[in-house]
């Protein structure tokens, strides 16, 4: 079984939603169908700009609201934001258990003040120090993949088969494993657990590679 000393978890859709949803809950709550769609769209594009530095802040917010032919202001959109996003607690908590065994690292694609705001009402400092923080701004990159797939491992001093990164995102989390990082596809904390523990990195009593019959899924 293969060992990893580092793992690097994705912000944005792991800790917390991702960036695009939070400002779609806000902006077009109650969009459907295509319209629904094509506004996901643009906001994962602009949302991937503002990671990648390619726009500030309030240019997000101006574009995303005008996305969604909303009126709301640059900065009451950001503080609606930034007010909205909850704490996944149960990924918090497995996480802290996780570290206690390996080096755990984060990458964030949020602006970073806003990032810092969220950091200190939900009180991570201890959890993420900030020399294991990776800002995608900081980064420089000209565009998101794959030269991050290369980037984190250098970032965090390891070569890229002692890394596991945790993504959201399944394309870019299966367009990592095409380059050679081993990602995990991240949906919610127990499948995570179970992914973990298929790794040898949770312990758990249950037997993830023959799980009983009672315990499998029947189509």
């Amino acid at each position: 079984m293969k060992s990893f000393s580092v793992i690097l978890f994705w912000f944005g859709g792991v800790f917390t939603d991702s960036l695009a949803e939070l400002t779609r809950a806000e902006l077009a709550p109650g969009t459907t169908g295509s319209a629904a769609v094509s506004i996901r769209k643009q906001l994962r594009s602009l949302s991937n700009q503002l990671a990648l530095g390619s726009i500030t802040s309030q240019e997000y917010c101006q574009q995303a609201s005008a996305a969604c032919d909303s009126d709301i202001a640059d900065g009451e959109l950001a503080r609606r934001v930034v007010a909205s996003a909850r704490l996944n607690q149960p990924l918090a908590d497995l996480v802290q258990k996780v570290a206690a065994s390996h080096q755990c690292w984060l990458v964030v694609d949020y602006p970073v003040p806003w990032f810092h705001e969220l950091v200190e009402r939900w009180e991570l400092h201890s959890q993420f120090p900030e020399n294991r923080i990776l800002f995608t701004v900081d980064l420089k990159l000209l565009r998101m993949t794959p030269e991050i797939f290369y980037l984190l491992p250098q970032k965090v001093n390891q070569p890229m088969a002692e890394c596991l990164v945790i993504d959201p995102v399944s394309a870019r989390a299966v367009e990592a494993m095409r380059h050679g990082l081993a990602t995990i596809i991240y949906v919610y904390p127990a499948r995570l657990k179970h992914e973990l523990a298929l790794q040898g990195i949770w312990q758990t009593e249950e037997n993830v590679m023959h799980p009983a019959e009672s315990e499998r899924v029947s189509f």
